[in-house]
């Protein structure tokens, strides 16, 4: 029988392939596409010989980015429902308002493929530059990006192998500091709950989660590590549901009596699942969140949780785009941002 799946797309040539080809730089390839140095006859023959045979089409934007200016950011995040990102936006949109820009929104849904398709359809309408939070498998679209001279700043997130300019918290720090909190309030059996940890912010909160297990000489248990794919989206029931399959599934002896979830979601949908089962919140089990959102206070008990300086974020990613669209520095500027431990009612 025919086989019915989808063919996986070849992969689009790029100005590094018509380069490699031609024998050039990735900059001749550029001056003789935009016309904006002169490069000799048989070098452009080469050039232009390259591009046909590779069925190569150049972005509209590298074109474009050295004639004209749209005033247009494009800005990509993983989930525009989750609440973090709200007060984010609202502080880069508003920065970004202020010297004349806007700023057009779009969400790849946790996809890899997704991040690439948007990020070259922000491209392709001629955006100015393009705030990246997190993202993943990302290192060449990166690199093309970075190669026809499209501005972009990754925000909440390390980026290895490519020098871009982010913002981001030192979450590996913190969450070692929030083990060590939990193992002073005399919680032994700490639990980690997250969606998976392939966004780089919260591979730093699992690394840290360890690093403040073995500096605390507690065990790394895996029977209480909780990660996965399907809590990425829609975090308050995604995180309610496998709790409570977890207490299901589970005899006592076999549970944490602490849990410390990535996200405040997460961790409120932890605790209704635990209250649900009996459990006294902080005596029997403490929970601790992440991101400090306002509905943290509306729960009982109120959610211990870690503050992040959203507007903060928000104002320091747009000024660092604001850098990179005008081209100021010859150094590329990497800000860590503080974070701080809100003790409340639930450890």
């Amino acid at each position: 029988m025919p086989m019915t799946g989808k063919r996986k797309k070849p992969r689009k040539p790029t100005m590094v392939d018509v380069a490699a080809k031609a024998g050039v730089t990735i900059g001749t390839v550029s001056h003789v596409i935009n016309k904006t140095a002169p490069i000799s006859g048989e070098t452009t023959e080469r050039v232009l010989e390259a591009i046909k045979e590779l069925g190569y089409k150049p972005n509209s934007i590298a074109r474009a980015l050295r004639t004209q200016k749209s005033n247009v950011i494009g800005l990509l995040l993983p989930d525009v429902t989750n609440d973090f990102y709200a007060p984010v936006l609202s502080s880069f949109i508003d920065s970004a308002y202020t010297d004349g820009y806007t700023v057009l929104v779009v969400s790849y849904q946790y996809s890899g493929e997704r991040e690439a398709v948007e990020m070259e359809r922000l491209a392709d309408k001629n955006v100015d530059g393009i705030l990246l939070f997190n993202g993943f498998d990302d290192l060449e679209l990166l690199r093309r990006m970075k190669a026809e001279d499209m501005p972009v700043v990754v925000a909440d997130r390390r980026v290895e192998g490519i020098d871009l300019p982010t913002v981001e918290f030192d979450n590996i720090a913190t969450a070692s500091e929030v083990v060590g909190l939990m193992c002073r309030k005399g919680y032994r059996k700490i639990g980690f709950l997250s969606e998976s940890i392939r966004l780089k912010n919260l591979k730093d909160r699992y690394e840290g989660y360890i690093k403040g297990l073995t500096g605390n000489g507690l065990p790394v248990r895996q029977e209480f590590i909780y990660i996965s794919e399907d809590m990425e989206m829609n975090n308050l029931e995604k995180g309610y549901s496998h709790m409570k399959q977890v207490l299901e599934s589970t005899g006592p002896e076999n549970l944490p009596d602490a849990i410390f979830a990535t996200t405040d979601l997460l961790g409120i949908g932890a605790a209704r699942a635990f209250r649900e089962a009996g459990f006294r919140i902080p005596e029997e089990i403490g929970i601790v969140g992440f991101d400090n959102i306002s509905f943290t206070d509306f729960v009982e008990p109120k959610l211990t949780t870690v503050d992040q300086d959203k507007v903060l974020m928000g104002r320091i990613a747009w000024e660092i785009m604001k850098e990179a669209l005008d081209g100021e520095g010859n150094e590329v500027r990497h800000a860590v941002l503080p974070q701080r431990i809100i003790l409340k009612g639930s450890c």
